[in-house]
């Protein structure tokens, strides 16, 4: 989902909404930011909670990074966004995700199996 133009109070919780909606089909979100004019502090904000409800939902969520969006978290060391510098670098991360997430349900699946006895 590629964003583009100005992320500001004004429109911050308008976008939050429109991303919600691809959130409804439970798929790894690539988040393009990279074109962005402008990302304010409200933005930001949307950002994190939209990454965070992500997370607790164990949804795969990568946000592309661009010069509006450094410039706020360039600040802070620890801001919690699962940034990446580019649009095939976050589709390689989420192709490895399901891979990986497709690799370990076989396996708790055999986990959660009764045990057999064996005399």
């Amino acid at each position: 989902l590629r964003i583009e133009g100005e992320i500001d109070a004004s429109n911050a919780d308008l976008v939050a909404q429109a991303i919600r909606r691809f959130a409804r089909f439970k798929v790894p979100l690539v988040l393009d930011v990279s074109q962005l004019d402008f990302l304010g502090i409200a933005g930001l904000r949307a950002l994190l909670l939209l990454s965070e409800e992500h997370r607790q939902a164990r949804l795969h969520c990568k946000v592309v990074s661009g010069a509006a969006l450094q410039r706020l978290i360039s600040v802070t060391s620890d801001h919690g966004l699962p940034v990446v510098d580019s649009v095939p670098a976050a589709l390689q991360q989420s192709h490895d995700f399901i891979h990986a997430r497709r690799q370990l349900s076989p396996r708790l699946a055999r986990q959660r199996e009764p045990q057999r006895k064996t005399d």
